[in-house]
């Protein structure tokens, strides 16, 4: 168990960081940790926990928190987080929408249809085939086909242990395996719910689809896993791509790539990813004005399909904010403005300044064709133009963190802040950023806290919810995190001391050496501050967020203001 989550408890505990009876000791009983492992493990994992694994992590609290951790760091963490994101930002595309990815707007290219049709034959022969598919009808009926004799062996790109026999010329088109071409299903219904990888059955805009409206929730959960910092999911010009996505990239038929303009990282990712790989790769497309990670996603600007949506998705989603105003008694025949109309302004004066924002982007079916030229727009007392002002608006913003903080809790909790718990959540927000925005720390803060662990979970009722913070407020990560009671050389410094004496030993020549307790006694105040802005120990790539030159830096602090 890493110092800095012993830190994060004993720091806790002194920042008032839970308003619970003292008798609500961390120490508990076989029993409350049994407890407590089985809702973390099931929550964090998706299993429930065997013999071994109460053996292993119930036997006292350090070995829950160590418990925590493996959770947190196992492959299934992925899963969990996927319908975490899923549930938070939601999914869910109409199958129709795929059409507009292949209009000829995109990239100016015509005659993008290269479909084929698969199915196994009644005949005799029972042979999987594919063979073309017809345009004119919309149908899965095949328009062309070949003597017997011509047919070729290819084995197919989703299923490899199928073999399907097609014609010369759709082997040509659509290569060896047939990945060069969209693949129809007979039976729609049977393809939606089939598996990728394990049957025959498949269908590229079912699959294709399914991705898509699960793209912002793939985004998030990559950063999330890779410990990014949770801000980047907001970041202009990240990109997300899994197996299904790569498979629509790679349709020649439907995309001119060049015309495109897409980096060679995308290019070369699409090229390698295989169709059966579910989980999100990320990819970063360059700076765009317009682009802003999740909320630049297809699923994301299609699911909301109005920039009104958009904005009222973002503010309740991303921010825990929702627009609530007084009705008024008669509705105007022509409300005009709506940001200036008596009984609309309420909304209206924050909401459409939001939703300017996505001015650039078309609404509805004109996702691509009906956009409009950026305009200056104001949020949260800042100002801006364009999709990326607005994330960098929210992630400077201390309600991001605080909403962020809000999700965690209520899904690990099974319920909503008490409104005598502002100090809990304003102790995790803190923290939150303090370990910049570290996603999986949040994870563990609540998973070990004691209201989870006490078993409080249960209570899904609260009358009496914490209001949200006001926008436009700085982040809470400003402050220092809170020292431990004690802080001593020998237990909490020395044995970090590795990192400095390669640099600052006892042999170190026109260095000073910090190789004892009265060398840092002299010098440990200067050294907390080079160890802050990021020039010690060399090589660090700023200011050190989350880690061990963070953590030396914070017992060091510590230890000079109890010293001092």
């Amino acid at each position: 168990m890493s110092k800095m989550t012993t830190s994060l408890t004993r720091a806790l505990a002194v920042a008032a960081f839970f308003a619970l009876p003292c008798e609500f000791s961390m120490a508990q009983s076989q029993e409350d940790l049994e407890s407590s492992l089985r809702r973390a493990q099931y929550l964090l994992m998706g299993t429930t926990p065997t013999d071994q694994d109460y053996a292993t992590w119930a036997v006292n609290d350090a070995a829950y928190r160590s418990g925590v951790r493996n959770f947190i760091n196992h492959p299934n963490f992925y899963d969990v987080m996927m319908r975490y994101h899923e549930r938070v930002l939601g999914v869910g595309l109409p199958q129709d929408y795929l059409e507009e990815l292949m209009r000829d707007d995109i990239d100016h290219r015509t005659n993008k249809f290269a479909k084929i049709s698969c199915n196994r034959s009644s005949a005799v022969d029972g042979r999987y085939r594919c063979s073309w598919s017809s345009r004119s009808s919309g149908s899965s009926s095949q328009s062309s086909s070949c003597p017997l004799s011509w047919e070729q062996a290819v084995a197919v790109f989703w299923y490899p242990g199928v073999i399907a026999w097609v014609c010369p010329s759709v082997a040509q088109a659509c290569g060896s395996d047939l990945s060069r071409c969209f693949i129809e299903y007979e039976d729609q219904n049977a393809a939606r719910n089939s598996e990728l990888g394990a049957t025959e059955i498949f269908d590229s805009t079912s699959a294709i689809v399914k991705s898509l409206s699960r793209q912002p929730a793939g985004l998030a959960t990559s950063v999330v896993v890779n410990n990014f910092p949770y801000t980047k999911i907001l970041e202009p010009g990240l990109f997300a791509v899994d197996g299904a996505i790569a498979h629509l990239y790679r349709q020649i038929h439907h995309f001119d790539l060049a015309k495109l303009n897409l980096p060679t990282e995308l290019i070369s990712l699409v090229d390698k990813i295989s169709l059966t790989d579910t989980r999100f790769r990320l990819v970063n497309l360059g700076n765009s004005y317009e682009q802003a990670g999740i909320l630049s996603t297809f699923g994301w600007l299609r699911r909301y399909e109005k920039n009104r949506t958009r904005a009222n998705q973002v503010y309740e989603r991303l921010l825990c904010r929702k627009f609530t105003a007084e009705l008024p008694r008669v509705f105007p025949q022509d409300p005009g403005n709506l940001r200036t109309t008596p009984g609309c302004e309420g909304c209206h004066a924050t909401l459409d300044p939001l939703a300017d924002f996505f001015n650039a982007w078309g609404e509805g079916g004109e996702l691509y064709l009906g956009r409009r030229d950026p305009v200056a727009t104001t949020f949260a007392g800042q100002s801006g133009m364009h999709l990326a002002d607005l994330a960098n608006i929210i992630r400077t913003d201390n309600a991001f963190g605080s909403c962020t903080v809000e999700h965690v809790w209520a899904w690990l909790m099974g319920r909503k802040f008490y409104h005598a718990e502002a100090d809990v959540r304003a102790a995790l927000t803190q923290y939150f950023v303090t370990t910049n925005y570290s996603f999986k720390e949040l994870v563990y803060a609540v998973a070990t806290h004691p209201a989870f662990t006490v078993g409080a979970r249960s209570d899904a009722t609260v009358g009496d919810p914490l209001e949200q913070p006001p926008l436009g407020e700085p982040p809470g990560g400003g402050e220092p995190r809170p020292c431990p009671s004690s802080v001593s050389f020998a237990v909490d410094i020395q044995p970090k001391l590795a990192q400095c004496t390669n640099c600052h030993g006892a042999a170190s020549a026109g260095r000073q050496p910090l190789t004892t307790e009265s060398h840092w006694q002299q010098w440990g105040r200067q050294a907390v501050n080079m160890m802050a802005s990021g020039n010690m120990p060399p090589g660090q790539a700023g200011p050190p967020q989350i880690g061990p030159v963070y953590e030396l830096k914070e017992a060091v602090r510590c230890w000079v203001e109890q010293n001092q």
